[in-house]
Formats: C-alpha cells, structure tokens, sequence
C-alpha cells in the first residue's frame, strides 16, 4: 500500500508534526477557560473527567483485556473520599487525592484476586456486582453516619445551615469553601502571591479554577497510564490479553500483574471521582450519575468508540460524547431541532443524545470495530506513513561508534 508522504521516525519532520499538535492542544486548554462562558467551561470539565475515567478503565480492558463494568464504584470512593474528608473532617480537598487513590488501589487490588481466576461473562458480572452494589452501600441507613444515607453529603440542618452531626466546625461543601473572606471562607487561590483567577465568587472564574484542577488530574491520568504502557508491564499486559498461557509460559506472573493494574485502574479512577465532589459540592448517588453503574456503562462506550487499547481512544471518545450530548441535549421539543433533522428526531419526547450514540456505536462495529482511533491507523497511511526505526538501531549505532573510537585508539598507539 503506497502513501503520498513517507516520515522516518524521529525524524525532523516527525518533530515538527508532533510539536504542532502539541502546541494546539496546549493552545485549546488555555483558550477554553480564558474565552469561554462559565456554562461551557462546566461541559469542558465532563469531558475531562470522563476521559479520565475511561483512561483508567482502558488499562484494565483495552490492554489486558479483562471486562469491568463497576469502575463507577472507583470514581464513587474518590467523590466520596472526598466529600467525607471536607465536609466531615474539615480536610482540604488537594489532600483527598492521594488518600482517594490509596483506598481505591488497596480495593481494586482485592477485586482483583477472584478476577484473576474468572475471565469473560463471568468477570463482567463480578465487576456488574461491585457497581450495582456501591451506591446501595451508600445510602445504607448504617452508614449514614459517615455517608449522609439517600441525601447524601454535606449534611447540613436546614434551621442552622450546618451539619446536624458537628454543628458549626464542619464545610457546608464537598469541595472548596468558596465566598467572602470575611467570613473565613476562601474567596481567592494564591500561587506564592499571585492570584491566577481573581474572585472565585464570579461563576466565570470559579469555573476556570475547576476546570485546570480537572485539566491537571486528566494529564496525571494520561501520563500514569502511559507510563504502564510503555513499561515492561506494558508488554505483559498485551500478552495477557493475547493469550494467557502464552503469557504465563513466557515468565508473566498472571496475578501479579493483574492485581496491579486492578489497583492502578481503580486509583487512577478514583482521581476523577474527587473532582466531581469538588465541582458539584455534593455527593449522592442521586446527584452523581457518574457513581452508579450507568456511569460505568457511559465509560465503557466512551472507550470503545475512541479505541480500546490506545492512549488516545478514551480522550477521543470523551471529547465526542460530551460534544454530542451537550449540542443535542435541548432536542427534546420540535421548535429546537434543526430542520434537516426535525423529520426523524421530531416524534420523540426526550432528548436523543443516547440513541445517537446507540446507532454510533453499532456503525463502528461495523465501520470502525477498534474505534476512530483503529480507524485512523488503518487508513491514514493512505496518505501519511510513519516509517518506525529498525529496531535495535540506536544500539548499533552507538557500537558501530565504540568500534570506531577503539580502532582509532589502536591505530594511534601503534603510530606512536
């Protein structure tokens, strides 16, 4: 198959390419919070947590090829963390991240111990389990001491406006006590003195704040998760997933491995799950759909219409799910349907963002069975072919020039 345009690998041209791209998608994460409206910065943050979710659930699907269907209870114990940590103990919500990630790692790595030894529809249910048994945990009558039952958290008394269980010391929020300072609540964010975004009471930048808390937890995510997999583990994970007896034969510990990538999943998972308790103020399964297995189900969509097992496959389909939801979300009544559309769309009383998605989804198994991102790397050397370098060649290169420096050496010291 011949291409218009051939690129080595490494190359300058190669470089140049990746440092445009780079430099736009740097340019686009500064423009959204600075040009945007405080409404569109909120549809920007759902992008970005939702792409961190499906990040984390790709390391556990989409490279070692095991099906879950409650990492919804993950991104739930990070909100919850959270939400317990501020509004119970009066925590500052930058120190639930890491505690939120310790709880969710220790948890997946329990999960997955059963998961090791069941694969296919049986771990999907297990993992269905988990999901569908989470938000009935929290609404537990039991534990609405710690979790606030069916309403959720903060707890506050409707009288006093503060908790009923500590009135007056807990944070009547999930996430930062934002409002006049006089009153002892934080009304700026300082940086050794300066403050980025000004007034936090204005909706606009209160939304840029959250929006880099949630723009700096996906690249977290991002960056973890490349780093497993371009990791040794990396490699293992692809060979599970390929063929465990393989894998095994080969020297891959099968539970081991999937015991830490169980965990690193579920605590990268986690971190989005605290930046919905920061953003929303309150955690309830009610109020957080992305907690209950629904939530589950939309990142496994997410995943597979980007590309399952690529790095770019769940920020891809985030960015595509979030865009077409919030375009289509008004289309519940005729009058806001554009005419093009109006005859198919027209009949149906609710918004039809999630059939789009259905039929979507159904065309990509067809069209697209790895996703946009599958589909790119299948057609896009069409026009532009990547040509990697041989492999070993920079280590030959660097002996062939040790071969030489020694044969130099030798020459001079037999002049001399």
């Amino acid at each position: 198959m011949k291409s218009f345009v051939t690129i080595k690998e490494g190359s300058a041209t190669h470089w140049a390419i990746r440092l445009v791209v780079a430099a736009a998608i740097v340019w686009l994460a500064i423009r959204i919070p600075t040009v945007w409206e405080a409404g569109t910065i909120s549809t920007a943050i759902d992008a970005l947590t939702l792409m961190a979710a499906a990040m984390a659930l790709n390391l556990v699907l989409g490279y070692a090829g095991q099906i879950s269907i409650g990492h919804s209870a993950f991104l739930g114990i990070g909100a919850y963390t959270t939400g317990i940590m501020v509004s119970r103990w009066g925590f500052s919500p930058w120190l639930t991240f890491p505690v939120a990630f310790a709880v969710s790692f220790l948890l997946g790595v329990i999960v997955s111990f059963p998961a090791a030894r069941i694969k296919g529809v049986y771990l999907a249910l297990v993992t269905l389990a988990l999901g569908l048994v989470f938000p009935q945990m929290m609404t537990w009558k039991k534990l609405a001491w710690l979790t606030g039952g069916g309403s959720g958290l903060p707890v506050s008394c409707p009288a006093t406006g503060v908790s009923r269980t500590c009135p007056g010391t807990e944070v009547p929020t999930t996430g930062f006590n934002i409002g006049p300072a006089a009153k002892g609540q934080m009304e700026t964010f300082e940086i050794f003195g300066w403050k980025p975004f000004g007034n936090l009471q204005r909706p606009d930048n209160k939304a840029a704040f959250y929006y880099w808390i949630a723009a700096i937890v996906a690249v977290v995510v991002y960056l973890c998760c490349r780093g497993v997999v371009k990791s040794r583990i990396g490699r293992s994970l692809i060979a599970i997933r390929d063929n465990e007896t393989a894998a095994a034969v080969m020297g891959v510990n099968l539970v081991s491995t999937k015991a830490f990538i169980f965990g690193i999943s579920a605590g990268l998972c986690a971190l989005p799950g605290c930046v919905k308790a920061i953003t929303t103020g309150g955690v309830s399964p009610e109020g957080l759909v992305s907690i209950t297995v629904l939530g589950a189900i939309t990142f496994l969509i997410v995943m597979v219409i980007g590309g399952a097992g690529s790095l770019w496959g769940p920020v891809i389909g985030a960015v595509l799910y979030v865009f077409i939801n919030d375009k289509t979300g008004t289309w519940d009544k005729d009058e806001k349907i554009p005419g093009l559309f109006r005859p198919l769309l027209s009949w149906a009383e609710v918004a039809p963002a999630d059939g789009i998605f259905a039929l979507l989804l159904i065309l990509l198994m067809f069209v697209a069975p790895r996703g946009l991102v599958g589909m790119w790397k299948q057609y896009s050397p069409l026009i532009v072919r990547v040509v990697p370098r041989p492999a070993g060649a920079g280590g030959a290169a660097i002996a062939l020039a040790t071969a030489s420096a020694d044969t130099t050496t030798t020459n001079e010291g037999d002049t001399q």
